[in-house]
């Protein structure tokens, strides 16, 4: 297999339904499966100042393990080899980064679907990597779900 499927994910229900596109395109195009997840320095520094840095870094690093399990067991269910990479930095800058290492044929993201939003969005990260990525982008929404 040379071909190699990237999804990027976090522990969202949006990140989780991209990842089950994702293995389902590297299913059907005999691809391996990059799942990455980034995490921004600064990013937990955003929450209220009542909860401790320490809780929050481990949800954070809960949440990753979560994800990274998740995306696992849909590989494993669907016969797609799956490796993984946790990387750290600006997350669009990340995401295409991994996608060039590793020489990606496909980057598959998430569609924003926040609670309270009445339409789903392309977020700030999406917006980069569909700028700047010099492979294919899939932006997966979150609607349509089985």
């Amino acid at each position: 297999m040379s071909d190699v499927v990237l999804v990027a994910v976090n522990d969202s229900r949006a990140a989780f339904r991209a990842a089950e596109v994702a293995v389902d395109y590297a299913r059907r195009l005999g691809a391996s499966l990059r799942v990455v997840t980034v995490r921004e320095p600064g990013a937990l520094d955003r929450h209220p100042d009542s909860i401790e840095p320490a809780v929050l870094a481990r949800h954070a690093e809960l949440a990753a393990e979560a994800a990274l399990s998740h995306v696992a067991a849909l590989g494993t269910a669907a016969g797609v080899e799956v490796s993984f990479s946790r990387r750290s930095g600006r997350v669009a800058a990340e995401i295409l980064a991994e996608a060039r290492e590793i020489k990606a044929t496909l980057i598959v993201v998430a569609l924003v679907d926040r609670p309270g939003n009445a339409t789903p969005y392309i977020g700030s990260h999406t917006l980069r990597v569909l700028e700047f990525s010099g492979v294919p982008v899939m932006v997966v929404p979150l609607r349509g779900a089985s």
